[in-house]
């Protein structure tokens, strides 16, 4: 019964570094529905004044520019 104990108390710690590299890794993966949701939430910070027009022209540019590499 420790055996099984000390296996999980080993291997947990791995199981959960390794999830999170690979959430990690896709939270810096784009991703077209990453992208999409980044350009809503721009459209909305825009919206409820949290950035001004030049602000979001300028990020909005870097969000196409990336969705634009993703479809080559």
């Amino acid at each position: 019964m420790f055996i099984i104990d000390d296996i999980f108390f080993f291997l947990n710690p791995v199981w959960i570094a390794k999830k999170i590299r690979d959430m990690a890794l896709e939270e810096l993966e784009d991703t077209p529905e990453k992208l999409q949701r980044e350009l809503l939430d721009l459209q909305m910070a825009l919206e409820s004044e949290q950035i001004n027009e030049e602000e979001h022209k300028k990020r909005e540019k870097n969000i196409l520019e990336r969705l634009e590499a993703l479809n080559k």
